[in-house]
Protein backbone atom coordinates (compact mmCIF):
# COMPACT_ATOMS: atom_id res chain seq x y z
CA UNK A 1 0.00 0.00 0.00
CA UNK A 2 2.84 2.70 0.64
CA UNK A 3 4.24 1.63 -2.61
CA UNK A 4 1.28 3.06 -4.25
CA UNK A 5 1.58 6.81 -2.23
CA UNK A 6 4.80 7.59 -4.30
CA UNK A 7 3.92 5.84 -7.37
CA UNK A 8 3.15 9.36 -8.89
CA UNK A 9 6.58 10.29 -7.43
CA UNK A 10 8.47 7.42 -9.24
CA UNK A 11 6.89 8.02 -12.65
CA UNK A 12 7.69 11.60 -12.79
CA UNK A 13 11.13 11.33 -11.64
CA UNK A 14 11.15 8.46 -14.86
CA UNK A 15 9.56 11.31 -16.86
CA UNK A 16 12.13 13.79 -16.23
CA UNK A 17 14.89 11.55 -16.50
CA UNK A 18 13.53 10.29 -19.98
CA UNK A 19 13.48 14.13 -21.10
CA UNK A 20 17.19 14.80 -19.87
CA UNK A 21 18.21 11.46 -22.11
CA UNK A 22 16.40 12.48 -25.05
CA UNK A 23 17.46 15.75 -25.66
CA UNK A 24 17.36 17.24 -29.31
CA UNK A 25 20.65 16.31 -30.83
CA UNK A 26 22.71 19.56 -32.20
CA UNK A 27 24.69 19.17 -35.45
CA UNK A 28 27.90 17.74 -34.55
CA UNK A 29 25.92 14.74 -32.36
CA UNK A 30 26.39 16.57 -29.19
CA UNK A 31 23.06 16.62 -26.69
CA UNK A 32 21.52 19.93 -26.16
CA UNK A 33 21.48 20.17 -22.50
CA UNK A 34 20.28 23.92 -22.64
CA UNK A 35 17.19 22.46 -20.89
CA UNK A 36 18.40 20.39 -18.02
CA UNK A 37 20.51 21.68 -15.13
CA UNK A 38 24.17 22.05 -15.83
CA UNK A 39 26.33 19.11 -14.67
CA UNK A 40 23.29 17.81 -12.75
CA UNK A 41 24.81 14.22 -12.33
CA UNK A 42 28.65 14.96 -12.16
CA UNK A 43 29.29 17.73 -9.91
CA UNK A 44 30.47 16.93 -6.70
CA UNK A 45 28.63 18.21 -3.34
CA UNK A 46 29.89 21.21 -1.28
CA UNK A 47 31.53 18.86 1.04
CA UNK A 48 33.63 17.45 -2.10
CA UNK A 49 32.43 13.90 -1.07
CA UNK A 50 30.75 12.58 -3.16
CA UNK A 51 29.32 13.40 -6.69
CA UNK A 52 25.40 14.27 -5.92
CA UNK A 53 23.17 11.85 -7.82
CA UNK A 54 19.67 12.13 -8.52
CA UNK A 55 18.36 8.80 -7.61
CA UNK A 56 20.05 8.92 -4.26
CA UNK A 57 18.84 12.64 -4.01
CA UNK A 58 14.93 11.01 -4.96
CA UNK A 59 15.51 8.79 -2.01
CA UNK A 60 16.52 11.25 0.46
CA UNK A 61 13.56 13.69 -0.61
CA UNK A 62 11.27 11.22 0.01
CA UNK A 63 12.37 10.01 3.34
CA UNK A 64 12.27 13.18 4.66
CA UNK A 65 8.46 13.67 2.98
CA UNK A 66 7.55 10.04 4.66
CA UNK A 67 9.15 10.97 7.98
CA UNK A 68 6.92 14.47 8.16
CA UNK A 69 3.61 12.46 7.48
CA UNK A 70 1.45 11.61 11.01
CA UNK A 71 -0.76 8.60 10.21
CA UNK A 72 -2.64 10.47 13.24
CA UNK A 73 -3.32 13.05 10.47
CA UNK A 74 -5.45 10.57 8.49
CA UNK A 75 -3.88 12.24 5.17
CA UNK A 76 -5.28 11.71 1.56
CA UNK A 77 -2.99 12.10 -1.22
CA UNK A 78 -4.45 14.44 -3.66
CA UNK A 79 -1.40 15.60 -5.31
CA UNK A 80 2.72 15.26 -6.08
CA UNK A 81 5.27 15.64 -7.67
CA UNK A 82 9.03 16.64 -8.26
CA UNK A 83 10.69 19.08 -10.16
CA UNK A 84 14.21 20.19 -11.11
CA UNK A 85 15.87 23.45 -9.26
CA UNK A 86 16.93 24.65 -12.05
CA UNK A 87 12.94 24.52 -13.50
CA UNK A 88 11.53 25.92 -10.30
CA UNK A 89 8.11 24.85 -9.30
CA UNK A 90 4.46 26.93 -9.86
CA UNK A 91 1.54 24.94 -8.82
CA UNK A 92 -1.73 26.27 -8.81
CA UNK A 93 -3.98 23.76 -6.49
CA UNK A 94 -7.70 24.04 -5.98
CA UNK A 95 -9.09 23.26 -2.60
CA UNK A 96 -12.63 21.88 -2.03
CA UNK A 97 -14.03 20.35 0.49
CA UNK A 98 -14.33 20.91 3.99
CA UNK A 99 -10.95 19.31 5.53
CA UNK A 100 -7.80 21.40 5.60
CA UNK A 101 -5.00 20.45 3.31
CA UNK A 102 -1.31 20.17 4.13
CA UNK A 103 1.90 21.30 1.70
CA UNK A 104 4.83 19.48 2.82
CA UNK A 105 7.79 20.25 0.55
CA UNK A 106 11.65 19.24 0.54
CA UNK A 107 14.50 20.12 -1.70
CA UNK A 108 17.82 18.07 -2.13
CA UNK A 109 20.23 20.09 -3.53
CA UNK A 110 23.90 20.37 -4.45
CA UNK A 111 25.25 23.18 -2.81
CA UNK A 112 21.79 25.25 -2.17
CA UNK A 113 21.34 25.50 1.45
CA UNK A 114 17.80 27.26 0.96
CA UNK A 115 15.36 27.53 -1.56
CA UNK A 116 11.83 29.91 -0.89
CA UNK A 117 8.46 28.70 -1.18
CA UNK A 118 5.91 31.59 -1.84
CA UNK A 119 1.84 30.55 -0.85
CA UNK A 120 -0.61 32.41 -2.23
CA UNK A 121 -4.00 33.22 -2.50
CA UNK A 122 -5.99 36.07 -3.64
CA UNK A 123 -3.92 39.30 -2.01
CA UNK A 124 -2.75 37.04 0.21
CA UNK A 125 1.39 35.88 0.21
CA UNK A 126 3.70 34.36 2.40
CA UNK A 127 6.98 33.34 2.03
CA UNK A 128 9.08 30.89 3.37
CA UNK A 129 12.91 29.45 3.80
CA UNK A 130 12.91 25.67 2.46
CA UNK A 131 16.64 24.22 3.74
CA UNK A 132 17.30 21.66 1.28
CA UNK A 133 18.75 18.11 2.49
CA UNK A 134 16.92 17.98 5.58
CA UNK A 135 15.82 14.74 7.41
CA UNK A 136 12.20 16.00 7.53
CA UNK A 137 9.88 17.67 5.25
CA UNK A 138 8.52 21.33 5.91
CA UNK A 139 4.48 21.60 6.22
CA UNK A 140 2.58 24.40 5.74
CA UNK A 141 -1.84 24.10 6.84
CA UNK A 142 -3.96 25.34 4.03
CA UNK A 143 -7.95 25.90 4.80
CA UNK A 144 -10.46 24.44 2.50
CA UNK A 145 -12.12 26.79 0.31
CA UNK A 146 -10.35 29.22 -2.76
CA UNK A 147 -7.20 27.74 -4.84
CA UNK A 148 -3.63 28.88 -3.70
CA UNK A 149 -0.55 28.49 -5.68
CA UNK A 150 2.33 26.98 -4.48
CA UNK A 151 6.09 28.70 -6.21
CA UNK A 152 9.52 28.06 -5.71
CA UNK A 153 11.46 30.06 -8.34
CA UNK A 154 13.88 28.48 -10.43
CA UNK A 155 17.61 28.75 -9.44
CA UNK A 156 19.92 29.26 -12.74
CA UNK A 157 22.53 26.29 -13.16
CA UNK A 158 21.33 24.87 -9.90
CA UNK A 159 21.78 20.92 -8.97
CA UNK A 160 18.78 19.56 -7.21
CA UNK A 161 15.64 18.41 -6.99
CA UNK A 162 12.18 19.74 -5.00
CA UNK A 163 9.47 17.32 -4.01
CA UNK A 164 6.06 17.45 -2.70
CA UNK A 165 3.13 16.63 -1.96
CA UNK A 166 -0.60 17.82 -1.14
CA UNK A 167 -2.71 15.80 1.10
CA UNK A 168 -6.11 16.58 2.73
CA UNK A 169 -5.83 15.83 6.98
CA UNK A 170 -8.41 15.24 9.66
CA UNK A 171 -9.35 18.83 11.17
CA UNK A 172 -8.48 18.26 15.00
CA UNK A 173 -4.80 17.38 13.04
CA UNK A 174 -3.76 20.76 11.95
CA UNK A 175 -0.82 21.90 14.62
CA UNK A 176 0.68 25.27 14.85
CA UNK A 177 -1.15 28.18 12.66
CA UNK A 178 -4.09 27.26 10.28
CA UNK A 179 -3.88 29.25 7.26
CA UNK A 180 0.18 29.11 6.49
CA UNK A 181 -1.10 31.83 3.36
CA UNK A 182 -2.49 34.12 5.76
CA UNK A 183 -0.07 33.62 8.28
CA UNK A 184 -0.39 33.83 12.51
CA UNK A 185 1.16 35.89 14.98
CA UNK A 186 2.03 35.47 17.98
Amino acid sequence: MRIRQFLPIYVATIALLAGCAEAKKEPNGAADRSSAPADWQSKPPGDGSRAWESDDAMQRAERALKSASDSDARPELVDTASAFVASGMDKKHKTPGDRPYLLSITCDTDGIGELTLTLSRGDQEQAYGIECGDREADQFNIPAGKPFTARVDPVKNGTGLILWRLDTIARDAVEGCDDDIDGCDG
